[in-house]
């Protein structure tokens, strides 16, 4: 996986397990933005897998609910 510094534009590659690692702050910042959204939805049907639907669409919830200077490029 790529991620890229918003400011600086310095690339970094780094493992699935590590992005897990070094961004477990952000990570846990942008599920807890990425649940409080989908349960607002009138039509969201509750189901167990909310933590997996956050991971199947990684790339673009942690770009999107996170306010990190770090957004992944690529995966």
């Amino acid at each position: 996986m790529i991620i890229k510094n918003k400011r600086t534009k310095e690339a970094v590659e780094v493992t699935y397990s590590e992005f897990f690692v070094l961004f477990r702050k952000e990570i846990t910042d942008a599920f807890e933005s990425y649940e409080k959204s989908e349960l607002a939805k009138p039509y969201f049907r509750v189901n167990n897998n909310i933590e997996g639907d956050f991971k199947f669409n990684l790339q673009w919830n942690f770009n999107h609910y996170t306010n990190s200077n770090w957004y992944i490029e690529k995966l």
